[in-house]
């Protein structure tokens, strides 16, 4: 589990990855991660599928992004995996 920041009623929001793959794809490789971004109350899936022209992130349904910004938490998640992820 990975602490990522506070929402807007002060409660820490988490990213709790579950599994990763990898994949030869035929333009290089991709590196999927699967797991739940929350904030103990609300919890959303999320998938990362990070390649090397860039990430993309995808998130569940849910009520987690009335309370933080789903813009700086795409940024956060993105700066996590790249870190996480062989160069």
């Amino acid at each position: 589990m990975i602490y990522l920041t506070n929402d807007n009623l002060d409660q820490a929001v988490y990213l709790d990855l579950h599994g990763a793959e990898s994949r030869r794809l035929r333009l290089g490789g991709e590196n999927r991660f699967y797991g739940l971004l929350g904030n103990g109350v609300n919890e959303t899936p999320v998938t990362v599928k990070k390649r090397c022209d860039g990430t993309e992130i995808i998130f569940g349904g849910g009520e987690l992004f009335r309370f933080v910004e789903e813009r700086m938490i795409r940024r956060l998640i993105g700066e996590v995996i790249h870190e996480m992820s062989p160069q």
